[in-house]
């Protein structure tokens, strides 16, 4: 039996939750996404998007915690966990400016 709908290969993608606490509480920054697009068109979505090859790239700048850490955070290797933060720190400013 067929499925009724094309399948779609997985992958590697980030998404970016900032949270801000503010005296009425907890707020999330949220996008909406273009009613245009293929994939989740019109939702409400967090800031983020799929990594691209050049997010392992080792020469590209980096603060905060090592790869190592996120590798170990994300339960995932090194170069994988590096395209993770770098797809999302890249998503966020494409689509946040």
């Amino acid at each position: 039996m067929s499925a009724p709908f094309d399948v779609v290969e997985v992958r590697p993608a980030s998404s970016v939750m900032l949270l801000r606490d503010t005296a009425a509480g907890l707020e999330v920054f949220t996008l909406q996404r273009v009613a245009q697009m293929v994939f989740a068109g019109g939702m409400t979505a967090f800031p983020g998007g799929g990594a691209e090859p050049s997010d392992a790239d080792e020469s590209v700048p980096w603060t905060g915690p090592p790869p190592a850490w996120w590798a170990r955070a994300f339960r995932v290797g090194e170069e994988v966990a590096r395209a993770a933060v770098v797809a999302a720190a890249r998503e966020l400013f494409e689509e946040t400016g």
